[in-house]
């Protein structure tokens, strides 16, 4: 046979054999086939950082299966950054049935909604405590095993939002799980128009058995309470700002504006008939002395609301401290995890006691910088150490400056971290 036959031939057989099939279209699913049936599902694990900030988020995947029922594909279509990886590392273990057109198996392109919506956590509650509306359980430290156990102080605003949160007693990195989790909490508001606190005790357990799951008991306990109204005038802490203005009564107690100003003083409501609604939009124009009621006159009715006007701009609450010991001002950022401050032993035998003052610096990373150290010989080493193992939570890139008071007395000693002036 002639190379040109042979060539002939080649090409026949080509063609008659069909050349590689380009693979077809996957068939999307809920169009052109039914969705398919899945048969081994894998749950997305939480991501630890989200379920201890309390987000949550739907994260939408494009899936294509293959002619063997297994997940071939899987892309992010819709993003919520802290879940993505943890849905795709799921979804990849998912099978389906295998779906067919005309007896022969196909692929499927599948659109798959995932949601992470975190459930709140089991807790005994004494009365008198508010009921949670939102917040995350306590987070188990990774790698670590219990028991431990950390008590911490709450004082939450009329509106139900953690104002403040200090820990009593355990150790990083317990103590920063619970005050992670502590941020993530709100509460049903309290209709007289209160503060509230009480004590949270956190017990972190290890699993009985092997397979278990770790899990932290929580008990709120203790609860206090205390009225804003009357102290307003000479309490204007930073917790209470943004309900303590009842201050502006004073403004109403004269009764030049024409209206009953019985009202304000009688705070229970049993003064709505003088103060009918068609009268309401009176006060703005009659009287010009009176600011502070605003064109906002219609809450002055509203007995079980806060107060008449709000307040300019509530300071910032001081941030969380995971060290025992170190108490944080307005402006310092979170202290995550460090040494708690301690009396040296050569200190504690020789009877000195006195203040430590440490100036240094925090980076971007939340690493400290000591810059200088006053005080009594015997307890600057001490302080200095401390400072140095401290780490931040920071949020911005600048370089930002703050001075640590360290208190030695006896066997006690503490830190109060505030902003260099």
């Amino acid at each position: 046979m002639t190379r040109a036959a042979t060539l002939v031939v080649s090409a026949g057989l080509f063609l008659a054999l069909g050349a590689p099939a380009r693979a077809e279209e996957p068939k999307v699913a809920g169009t052109d086939v039914p969705a398919p049936h899945r048969t081994k599902f894998v749950a997305p694990a939480y991501p630890v950082e989200a379920q201890m900030r309390g987000l949550r988020g739907i994260v939408i995947l494009e899936l294509i299966i293959d002619e063997q029922g297994h997940v071939a594909t899987a892309d992010v279509i819709r993003s919520v950054p802290p879940f993505d990886e943890a849905a795709l590392s799921a979804a990849r273990q998912w099978e389906y049935e295998v779906t067919q057109v005309d007896g022969h198996p196909v692929r499927v392109r599948v659109t798959v909604p995932i949601t992470f919506a975190l459930k709140l956590p089991e807790m005994t509650r004494a009365e008198g405590i508010p009921e949670m509306r939102q917040g995350a359980a306590p987070a188990f430290p990774p790698g670590m095993e219990g028991p431990a156990r950390v008590v911490a102080e709450v004082t939450l605003l009329a509106d139900g939002s953690v104002a403040e949160a200090a820990v009593r007693s355990g150790e990083s990195p317990w103590a920063e799980g619970l005050l992670l989790a502590l941020r993530t909490w709100r509460f049903a508001a309290s209709p007289e128009g209160t503060e509230v606190g009480f004590t949270v005790q956190a017990d972190f357990v290890s699993p009985g058995r092997p397979g278990q799951p770790p899990k932290v008991e929580l008990r709120l306990t203790d609860p206090r309470r205390r009225d804003l109204a009357a102290p307003a005038a000479a309490a204007p802490t930073a917790a209470a700002s943004p309900l303590a203005t009842p201050a502006p009564e004073p403004a109403a107690t004269p009764a030049p504006e024409g209206r009953t100003a019985q009202a304000p003083p009688a705070a229970p409501s049993p003064e709505p008939a003088p103060v009918p609604p068609s009268v309401t939009p009176a006060p703005p124009s009659a009287s010009p002395a009176a600011p502070s009621a605003s064109p906002a006159a219609p809450p002055i009715e509203v007995i079980s609301g806060p107060a008449v006007a709000p307040p300019p701009s509530p300071p910032p609450p001081p941030g969380f401290s995971a060290v025992r010991d170190v108490a944080l001002a307005v402006g310092v950022p979170d202290l995550v995890k460090g040494r708690r401050p301690v009396v040296p032993p050569v200190a504690r035998m020789a009877s000195a006691n006195g203040e430590v003052l440490v100036t240094f610096s925090v980076d971007a990373g939340g690493t400290s910088s000591v810059q200088k150290v006053d005080g009594p010989d015997l307890l600057k080493e001490a302080a200095r150490q401390a400072v140095v193992s401290w780490a931040f939570r920071r949020t911005t890139a600048e370089r930002i400056f703050l001075s640590a008071v360290f208190t030695f007395q006896g066997d006690q000693a503490r830190a109060d971290v505030r902003r260099a002036e």
